[in-house]
């Protein structure tokens, strides 16, 4: 099974990173896609077999659902940088409460135990 696909990655590439791309990140709770262009991606599937929310698009509703995600784009960057922030403080909190303090007097000195 693995040999007929050995040296096919280079295929297989653009939908791995599409697929990256618009899954959403625990830090930003966003998907990448999302922070650049300020709106969520269809998925080509979706254009091919076509679903409800591909077919109750048309032009007018599209260009002014664009222009509004276009307004909100800082706003929506905004609150990553502060969903960023909370988990990093998260992952921070739970890599300290491991952490022991440990408090060296002066005048003792730490010997090597042969």
């Amino acid at each position: 099974m693995l040999d007929e696909k050995k040296g096919k990655w280079a295929e297989e590439l653009p939908f791995v990173l599409w697929a990256d791309r618009t899954t959403s990140k625990v830090a930003t709770g966003q998907t990448p896609y999302s922070l650049v262009f300020g709106a969520e991606a269809m998925i080509p599937t979706e254009v091919v077999i076509a679903t409800a929310r591909y077919l109750l698009q048309n032009q007018e509703s599209n260009d002014r659902i664009l222009a509004q995600d276009l307004d909100t784009i800082d706003e929506l960057r905004d609150l990553s940088k502060i969903h960023i922030t909370a988990h990093q403080q998260r992952i921070t909190k739970a890599y300290n409460k491991n952490i022991k303090v440990r408090r060296f007097k002066i005048g003792l000195e730490l010997r090597k135990a042969f």
